[in-house]
């Protein structure tokens, strides 16, 4: 049986977002923030040293080739004895500068194996966002294209987002999930592109 396990496609794909966390944190004086990345997918070992990556000037070539990884591991990373890389926390890692606690959460607890191989420090959570709130609490929530998928319960997704999320807490979030879930929010604040923050009275 196939894994139905998310992607987050290739390298660094939100390294502006993740750079500009680090900076928002080191201004607000936060010294060991909890972070908490909420399904950050997978991709195949094999393939994932072909894969594009945003911080790099790529030539046409190296681009379709990147590519034509990208849409080979959609099928080749569901195989359950494919070994998996996820990027996005050793990009979290790298990107933070100050000490901080990560913690991972994905519905795929073979993901999660792949995460603490590559992280053994990183807290991981088998949740699915839909139904439940991750059993944590944290400075700062990512949640990158996960709520836009939850269909019918992407309303509880965003709700146990920030339940999540402590006082005056970041939340990283695509752009499509906050147009239909935060636009309107009384208490949480878009403070960078992609990136919110829910009032410290919250």
């Amino acid at each position: 049986m196939l894994d139905d396990l998310g992607s987050t496609s290739w390298h660094n794909r939100h390294y502006g977002p993740f750079a500009r966390l680090n900076e928002l944190l080191t201004e607000a004086g936060v010294a060991r923030p909890s972070i908490m990345i909420v399904g950050p997918g997978g991709v195949s070992r094999w393939l994932a040293p072909l894969l594009n990556n945003s911080a790099a000037d790529s030539s046409f070539v190296r681009k379709t080739i990147g590519d034509l990884a990208r849409y080979s591991d959609q099928v080749l990373r569901r195989f359950p004895f494919v070994p998996l890389i996820s990027l996005e926390p050793l990009e979290v890692r790298e990107t933070m500068l100050m000490p901080h606690d990560l913690t991972v959460v994905d519905r795929s607890a073979r993901l999660l194996e792949a995460v603490r191989r590559d992280i053994p420090e990183a807290i991981t959570h088998v949740v699915d966002l839909g139904l439940d709130a991750p059993p944590a609490r944290a400075d700062v929530v990512i949640a990158f294209n996960i709520v836009s998928r939850l269909d019918d319960r992407a309303a509880d997704g965003i709700q146990h987002l920030l339940t999540v999320l402590r006082s005056g807490g970041w939340l990283l979030i695509d752009d499509r999930s906050a147009r239909a879930h935060l636009a309107n929010h009384p208490r949480v604040t878009q403070v960078a592109p992609k990136t919110h923050r829910v009032d410290a009275a919250n």
